[in-house]
């Protein structure tokens, strides 16, 4: 880097650390600092109500993730060898960057005003603008409908240690090519490791839940609201395995309906949500269901994505939906949702 381009990112830097720490007395920058073998892009001297901090910064012309997961292992290096606080610089700082940033207890500062900084008795903690389309492309690259199914794969099989690729496209029934490109994406968003010879391995799961139940939406599931005059919801569940059973037709229980028989918290409910597939007027007769506008009991759900029966299983003959999805359609849902999603997270998930 030139002098004089030097010498305006120092300029540069100091206006933006004057902006986000005005109390400091004190703020020294030195670029291209050798640190014990290790190259620092600025260090930054501090002092802050008598107290002196030292800032190791690095500056991405990305804040992707691809770009942040190696820029954090190398401030961490660098911070082994002197002692200060890890800060990258960039452009813009995705939501998921910041979330790796966070992690691994390094800040950030971008040039739209997103900032994260912890150190001696600071705390900043700033999250002012979202780049709509950066956002959208990472969702929509591991979330839409199709993508979730090998998102689920491996969330469901959390345990297994390594996959392969034609594997996992198998279980989530979607061709290799499209399989590879997600986990690119997942590669690329920090949620999994890729290395030859040895597959696949989730490094994430946490976040990768996390960021799925945020994003996910019970209504982008197609929603027919009825009504059952049966009372005994024992009846209604043998009615239900039944005519899964006669007419070969998958079937599931969510919510709180399917929460009572797998990890019971909120112990009552009165509405039963079940899955389906194939023909709504041939569910809606077997289980002798009536249209009701207002003050229906009883929800039929065409799901989004046939993938949402992945995980499916049965508890005394009555067809449950897995685990990962009855977290994710509890998460939003009104009534007492967030706490039933937390107790299925803890005691079936396990993570």
């Amino acid at each position: 880097m030139r002098k004089f381009e030097l010498e305006k990112k120092q300029a540069q830097f100091k206006e933006l650390f004057l902006r986000l720490l005005p109390e400091s007395k004190k703020i020294n920058i030195k670029p291209q600092v050798n640190i014990n073998g290790s190259k620092a892009d600025f260090l930054v001297a501090l002092n802050i109500k008598g107290k002196d901090s030292v800032l190791i910064c690095e500056i991405k012309t990305s804040g992707s993730p691809s770009h942040i997961l190696p820029a954090v292992v190398q401030l961490k290096n660098t911070i082994g060898c002197k002692k200060g606080y890890p800060v990258i610089i960039a452009p813009y700082i995705s939501q998921r960057s910041a979330e790796i940033c966070r992690q691994n207890n390094v800040g950030f500062i971008d040039l739209e005003g997103n900032a994260f900084l912890s150190f001696s008795n600071i705390l900043i903690d700033k999250r002012v603008k979202e780049r709509v389309n950066i956002e959208k492309k990472e969702i929509t690259e591991i979330f839409s409908a199709r993508a979730t199914r090998i998102t689920r794969v491996l969330l469901e099989n959390s345990g297994k240690e390594r996959w392969l690729i034609s594997d996992i496209a198998k279980e989530a029934s979607v061709s290799i090519g499209y399989t590879s490109d997600v986990l690119s994406a997942l590669s690329t968003q920090g949620y999994i490791e890729k290395k030859k010879r040895k597959g696949i391995q989730l490094k994430e799961k946490v976040s990768l839940l996390d960021r799925w139940a945020s994003a996910y939406s019970f209504s982008q599931n197609n929603i027919f609201s009825l009504y059952t005059l049966e009372k005994d919801f024992t009846t209604i569940f043998k009615k239900i395995a039944d005519v899964s059973e006669t007419f070969k037709l998958k079937s599931a229980l969510t919510l709180h309906s399917a929460a009572s028989l797998v990890a019971p918290y909120v112990v009552r409910f009165s509405d039963i949500y079940l899955y389906v597939e194939g023909d709504i007027a041939l569910w809606k007769k077997k289980l002798d269901l009536r249209d009701m506008e207002r003050g229906a009991n009883f929800y039929l759900i065409s799901p989004y994505d046939e993938g949402v029966f992945y995980g499916l299983r049965k508890v005394k003959g009555i067809p449950i939906i897995g685990n990962i999805q009855l977290y994710l359609d509890l998460f939003k849902y009104p009534t007492r949702g967030k706490e039933q999603a937390e107790y299925v997270r803890q005691k079936l998930i396990g993570f």
